[in-house]
């Protein structure tokens, strides 16, 4: 705990520190911008993995328990393997269609001299595309694989703290969310900033420097790479629980005489499955998408009104950056109200004098 402890003081400090550092040694507000960006998700990420060694470290429970969340647990890790094997062919194969389809574009239709054809190369668009759309497929299977493997690990120790500490089951339950929540949010703002301090420095440096509003466009291949995940992560995870769902229905309940989530009933098993991959996975990685297409797209409106209304380089950055801005915001917030979270200790079992189970919601609240 007092090693934790702290690490957590250190993740603090450091990006604090970092910050005030590349203010001074970073020559453009544009590039510090990022930078502050990325340094300030990376701290959330690695927070919150403070927060997986927090959880981790506490109790499976009896072996009853763990007899029934180990096959959950191999039967979610196998279906995540199966299911992202596939969505890694088709995402690559969607990269190069996207890369043939930038290559075939004509650029004769355009008389708009600031249009994106006329500032770029054909290979420059069909390259930042395709591989912008990598990018944010890549990000947003890791942000469901880290919502579907917190999960299947947190639940069965949220289980074993029940039996002892309500304000134990809670906070395990919570942080075991928030460790997937922080990574999501994490990944997009990192994602999102890194690519466009990277298509920035590229631009800056060709003969002609293009203007900063044009540098979103570039990045919609992102957020079309994580809604292209999202979205069969999603499916296969849906329809897979779902017919786990019905078969434990009508097999195990209709037929055996099974009760409700009986842990004797095999398609109980895999219904549990399915929505660790469907449920956690499927909706971080939507989440992600989400989240990732909000950001590209506010950056663009950004962009274009601050181009409208004659601001300057500077001005103009503070626009496009400012959705970045807010989801820092939300990190550090959250991450702060997320720990903060706590209710009595102990249990009506065991205390005479502890009262009523405090609501969950209430203690959300």
């Amino acid at each position: 705990e007092n090693h934790i402890s702290s690490l957590q003081l250190g993740l603090v400090v450091a990006p604090v520190i970092f910050l005030f550092i590349t203010y001074f040694l970073v020559p453009s507000y544009s590039l510090w911008m990022g930078c502050a960006a990325c340094i300030i998700s990376l701290a959330a990420i690695a927070y919150s993995l403070l927060i997986l060694m927090w959880i981790l470290d506490k109790k499976e429970g009896p072996y009853a328990m763990r007899e029934v969340s180990e096959p959950i647990l191999e039967g979610s890790e196998g279906f995540f393997l199966a299911q992202y094997g596939t969505i890694v062919k088709l995402t690559f194969m969607s990269s190069l269609a996207l890369f043939a389809l930038y290559m075939l574009r004509s650029d004769d239709n355009t008389s708009n001299p600031a249009s994106l054809s006329k500032l770029f190369s054909k290979y420059f668009l069909a390259f930042t595309v395709a591989l912008s759309f990598i990018i944010g497929a890549v990000c947003s299977a890791i942000s469901g694989y880290a919502g579907m493997w917190v999960s299947v690990r947190a639940n069965v120790r949220v289980a074993a703290a029940a039996l002892k500490c309500y304000n134990d089951a809670m906070q395990i339950c919570l942080r075991g969310g928030a460790f997937a929540a922080i990574v999501n949010v994490g990944l997009a703002v990192f994602g999102v900033s890194s690519l466009f301090l990277t298509l920035f420095v590229i631009v800056q440096l060709r003969a002609e420097p293009v203007d900063v509003e044009h540098i979103p466009f570039l990045m919609v291949g992102f957020g079309f790479g994580a809604s292209f995940v999202a979205m069969f992560a999603q499916l296969g995870g849906g329809i897979y629980t779902k017919a786990a769902d019905v078969g434990a229905d009508l097999i195990g309940k209709v037929e055996v005489g099974f009760p409700e989530d009986d842990p004797r009933n095999p398609a109980v098993i895999a219904d549990l499955v399915g929505d660790n991959v469907g449920d956690c996975a499927g909706q971080a990685a939507d989440l992600f998408e989400s989240i990732s297409a909000e950001i590209i797209s506010a950056m663009i409106l950004g962009g274009v009104l601050a181009k409208e209304a004659g601001f300057d380089e500077t001005t103009k950055v503070g626009f496009i950056l400012f959705p970045l801005s807010v989801h820092c915001l939300d990190l550090f917030v959250s991450t702060i109200g997320v720990m903060s979270v706590s209710t009595r200790s102990g249990l009506p079992d065991f205390d005479p004098d502890y009262g009523e189970i405090e609501d969950p919601l209430e203690v959300l609240k």
